[in-house]
């Protein structure tokens, strides 16, 4: 069964990272709990569905460096991005970002098994995590694509929208975007 079907649904998507044609990772919020989809990564493990979290106090937003930054008191974590995040409009969804939650069911395998273990050793004892999907190990031989520096930067070409999401407080963040739509039912 898929993590968190009820949550990781196209009425969740907020937006996205990364290049739209090639696997962005796809943000997801609702009005008490956020995560995201990694469909790529050089790191294998960190592709899949992120354990959902509370959006209580979680903060959010592209910052004047060009990047998302993320961070949630409660969990004690902190992420920036590679690139901004591209708020998606109210209505029809881009169909690249519904995809990521049909091809990427699993839970993100970090969060799955010892960060000790080596390839080799998930490889030889995949059996044993019966946690692990059978789509984890599968990212391990076959990942997918991930835009290069450069396809970043070209997604990118226009001005980048700064904002600043907390549960209170929606600094520049546009109506007619999920997101304000989203926010205003918190």
């Amino acid at each position: 069964m898929a993590y968190r079907p009820d949550f990781y649904v196209p009425e969740n998507i907020i937006g996205y990272t990364g290049v739209l044609k090639k696997n962005p990772t796809v943000y997801f919020l609702s009005g008490t709990e956020y995560g995201h989809i990694t469909q790529v990564h050089d790191a294998w493990e960190n592709a899949g569905r992120e354990e959902v979290h509370l959006n209580n106090s979680y903060e959010f937003g592209n910052r004047a460096d060009n990047v998302l930054f993320e961070q949630d008191s409660a969990t004690n974590t902190t992420h920036a991005s590679r690139s901004p995040m591209t708020l998606i409009s109210d209505g029809a969804l881009a169909p690249e970002l519904t995809h990521a939650i049909m091809v990427h069911s699993e839970r993100k395998a970090m969060e799955l098994y010892d960060h000790n273990l080596n390839k080799a050793d998930i490889a030889r004892q995949s059996g044993e995590f019966k946690d692990f999907y059978k789509e984890n190990i599968a990212r391990l031989y076959h990942p997918g694509q991930q835009p290069t520096d450069q396809e970043r930067a070209l997604a990118n070409h226009g001005p980048i929208l700064q904002f600043w999401w907390t549960r209170t407080a929606r600094n520049g963040v546009n109506p007619g975007t999920r997101l304000y739509t989203i926010s205003q039912g918190i």
